[in-house]
């Protein structure tokens, strides 16, 4: 009965052995595919006229992407793609002056007045 007691603590110990090994390789392993995942979707973005409404805006379209929800960045990436309003954004990017107040045709207009309040926010809180 003794043997088989040493035995189950030797497998135990193994397991959780493997497990301290592996546990970290698999937290890298996903760290990586996230990143190659947002990096490939940040590509996505700039194709769209969102990457640039974000830059008009002064959104960092890195930063918009590694902070952002991934459900979220589709929706809004989905419906800057369907949207009718391309001439108007078209005409407004053109000239650079973009204000997030006047882009009440822009499908994004809610989430992109969320994301340039929030940084406004974290401006003012870093100049304090």
């Amino acid at each position: 009965m003794e043997i088989l007691g040493y035995v189950a603590y030797a497998v135990l110990g193994i397991a959780l052995l493997a497990f301290i090994v592996l546990l970290p390789i698999a937290i890298v392993f996903n760290m990586r595919a996230g990143l190659k995942y947002r990096e490939a979707l940040a590509a996505r973005v700039d194709q769209l006229r969102l990457g640039r409404m974000l830059a008009a805006l002064g959104v960092n379209v890195d930063a918009y992407v590694h902070h952002g929800r991934i459900t979220d960045i589709d929706a809004q990436m989905r419906r800057c793609a369907a949207c009718g309003h391309t001439d108007a954004c078209d005409e407004k990017l053109a000239t650079g002056d973009v204000s997030v107040d006047e882009i009440g045709y822009c499908e994004n207009e809610h989430s992109l007045k969320e994301l340039v309040t929030a940084r406004a926010r974290a401006t003012a809180l870093k100049s304090h």
